[in-house]
């Protein structure tokens, strides 16, 4: 069997496609969030994604870029302030993200049906990041708005909403990505 036929080819190409496509999704995503939520910017549901749609480097990599970018439009655009205590829970959120995405990353090996890995990756993201950040606020100080009930499933509704939403954005966009069958089987001419 000889590799670099024009399936394989094709493969690899799709797989580059969908690999752009969860980068602009998730990059999109971080922006427009940033904007629209500002501190609740759909960090949790970003970190889950990519730990199930990514190779752990590549993952991290969009995580940390997710959080970057979400804190330049802060700071840029959104006039967060220019104070230790701004600055640390700015930190703070990029360390919350990183381990939303490593325990998401923990559900990879736990099965290999879909929808028990997406939801299981959602839930295991999401309690993450909130626990890294209630863990934060002991030392930085955080009011007792910040992790209520109606506080905590409002991020919950906008990382819900989020991560749903970029699922149903793959699909439509993997359907595009994809070679067709017909051009799989059409004969090599080279």
């Amino acid at each position: 069997m000889k590799f670099g036929s024009r399936f394989d080819d094709q493969t690899f190409s799709s797989s580059l496609a969908m690999s752009a496509i969860w980068v602009a999704l998730i990059a999109a995503l971080s922006v427009g969030g940033s904007f629209v939520f500002a501190c609740a910017a759909p960090l949790a549901a970003i970190a889950a994604l990519a730990a199930t749609r990514m190779d752990a480097r590549t993952g991290l990599a969009l995580v940390v870029t997710a959080w970057l970018t979400n804190q330049i439009v802060g700071y840029a655009f959104l006039s967060y302030p220019h104070t230790f205590e701004s600055y640390a829970w700015g930190a703070a959120i990029g360390v919350a993200t990183i381990a939303a995405f490593a325990a998401a990353r923990l559900a990879t090996g736990m099965t290999r049906a879909w929808p028990v890995l997406l939801t299981v990756s959602f839930v295991l993201a999401f309690a993450a990041y909130e626990l890294a950040l209630y863990v934060a606020g002991i030392p930085l100080g955080s009011s007792d708005d910040a992790f209520s009930v109606a506080t905590v499933a409002r991020v919950f509704e906008v990382n819900a909403v989020s991560f749903a939403g970029l699922l149903i954005l793959s699909v439509i966009a993997s359907r595009f990505a994809r070679p067709s069958v017909s051009a799989q089987q059409a004969p090599r001419t080279a």
